[in-house]
């Protein structure tokens, strides 16, 4: 029994870190033009997500690795910081994550880059 139960252990905690990790697979930390207005993203270790700063805003969001389409596109849902109030998402067009869209909760898009 105790044999069983470290390895359901480990194997809890390697699923755990690979989700930690792969929150920060691609470099979407920056400050962003999205629109006419701008959001810096900073990887935030507490927790374990990307923190959205949005100019004139006050707080942040949160911002979750979700997907990679097969056309390349690299999807990152936008949350309130409670984690679960749905706010937007950004799909970038390129690896390196400088271009792509912000679809907000209300069906407005904009275009997003780098700066």
């Amino acid at each position: 029994m105790k044999k069983l139960l470290a390895i359901l252990f480990f194997l809890v905690l390697i699923i755990a870190a690979q989700n930690i990790f792969s929150q920060k697979a691609y470099d979407v930390e920056g400050r962003y033009a999205v629109g006419k207005t701008y959001c810096t993203i900073e990887w935030s270790e507490s927790s374990k997500a990307f923190r959205v700063y949005w100019d004139n805003g006050t707080g942040y969001t949160l911002l979750f690795y979700s997907d990679e389409y097969p056309n390349g596109n690299i999807v990152y849902t936008e949350y309130e910081n409670d984690g679960v109030t749905y706010t937007g998402m950004f799909t970038f067009t390129d690896s390196a994550c400088n271009t792509g869209t912000y679809d907000r909760w209300d069906g407005k898009k904009f275009s997003i880059r780098k700066k």
